[in-house]
């Protein structure tokens, strides 16, 4: 891979997007090349801070994923629901590169109100109007001819948005015809040419976006909340006992995080195990696999993608029992077994080091049904115990982060609803 990014995070993202509600496809995006360009107009920030910026505009519905708030986003409320702010922030505040920034997210709809125990500072809030700005420009666009945008703003001018602001964003549309590029989606060419030839992200920052994205899907329910968690932990583990170079490990990890990124595309709204098992069922199926080789094409290198199909076709070999049509790489392997053991495990079923024998029995079953190469499935055995207690202690930690997560999430909410009550 000649030391060639393996993933272009933000194509990762817009893709994934993409297959959301349908009326909300490219709001983040679009919010994000807005920002981008106007961005392009002033020295107020460093570079630095401008791409803190654009990725705050790009993610910063990101919490709108966990709940059905999408009609409250397009209703067009300028006294809109901050759930979604209040599940985003948090997303942010525990898992981004920008905890920082996270207080930006949770008032960047109600940007002069400060009800919450949370304080934010004029250079904070400023940004969130900035933000604010660009999300309600995008959204009366997508229920408005933009022909009747000046006005809309000259309205709000002084009262929802600073003039200073509109007049910025003004300037900036009559330079690049903005909203005529949104419209003939030349943006996005715009919007992946400037983060290839301006971001410069550490290999730490976007592992931590991509698990910001990846749990605002998982963290919507708590059967789902540690899916795809238990499964790169599980290969991990498998990887280091088996003592894999780091360009493998870096790649294997890489797979198992995006293996199931299609899931995105499905609902989760589910009350018990069997609810959670039907989930499973419509993950592995091939739509769902078809979406996420949509999403990774072109922004994943072909080696991951490559590693991800194969270990579909084991899993659905494993499934029906048949053999597999190939011999698959080590790091192909361990991401499939890590996800066949995977779904097994939810915070109400969690493998038990007296469950070994079973367990183990099973997967031999498969292996030999499967007419498999069993050298990794020795390895597994040998320190099965070693290599579950790991996975279990750090999903653990995951699963009570969510839990703290969701109590935060409940009392941040009570406030709201008592501020709505009350004003």
């Amino acid at each position: 891979m000649n030391g060639a990014p393996l993933i272009n995070i933000v194509d990762v993202i817009c893709h994934s997007f993409r297959h959301l509600d349908p009326r909300l496809i490219n709001h983040g995006e679009r919010v994000a090349y807005i920002l981008m360009k106007m961005l392009e107009e002033t020295r107020r920030y460093t570079e630095e801070e401008k791409q803190s910026i654009f990725m705050l505009g790009l993610l910063h519905d990101i919490g709108a994923y966990k709940e059905k708030e999408i009609d409250s986003m397009l209703s067009f409320d300028l006294n809109d629901s901050m759930e979604h702010s209040v599940f985003g922030y948090l997303l942010f505040k525990t898992f981004s590169p920008l905890p920082e920034y996270a207080d930006i997210i949770l008032y960047h709809h109600h940007c002069n109100a400060q009800y919450y125990p949370v304080p934010i500072n004029n250079y904070h809030r400023d940004i969130a109007k900035l933000i604010y700005l660009a999300d309600r420009i995008d959204i009366f666009c997508i229920l408005n001819h933009a022909d009747h945008l000046d006005s809309f703003l000259e309205k709000c001018s002084g009262t929802v948005f600073l003039p200073s602001d509109i007049r910025w964003f003004q300037d900036t549309e009559k330079k690049y015809h903005m909203m005529e590029h949104i419209q003939t989606l030349e943006y996005q060419k715009e919007l992946s040419d400037y983060t290839q030839s301006h971001f410069t992200l550490t290999e730490a920052q976007i592992h931590n976006y991509l698990m910001t994205f990846i749990f605002s899907v998982d963290f919507r329910n708590e059967y789902t909340a540690l899916h795809t968690n238990y499964a790169v932990q599980l290969s991990e583990n498998i990887a280091n006992t088996m003592q894999l170079n780091t360009s493998a490990r870096k790649t294997i990890q890489l797979a198992a995080l995006l293996h199931n990124i299609g899931k995105i595309s499905l609902p989760a709204c589910m009350s018990n195990a069997e609810d959670y098992d039907q989930y499973l069922l419509e993950v592995y199926r091939n739509s769902t696999l078809n979406i996420t080789k949509e999403i990774l094409d072109g922004t994943v290198d072909s080696q991951v993608i490559k590693m991800i199909d194969e270990s579909f076709l084991m899993l659905e070999c494993w499934t029906n029992n048949q053999p597999i049509p190939f011999t698959p790489a080590p790091a192909t392997e361990i991401v499939a077994l890590s996800y066949l053991m995977s779904n097994t495990l939810t915070p109400k079923r969690n493998v038990s080091l007296h469950q070994h024998p079973r367990l183990l029995s099973f997967l031999q079953h498969k292996y030999n049904i499967c007419q498999m190469n069993n050298r990794i499935l020795m390895t597994l055995e040998k320190y099965f115990d070693k290599i579950i207690e790991k996975t279990q202690s750090s999903c653990s930690s995951v699963y009570n982060t969510y839990q703290q997560m969701m109590d935060e999430d409940h009392s941040l909410n009570m406030i709201l609803l008592h501020y709505n009550n009350k004003y």
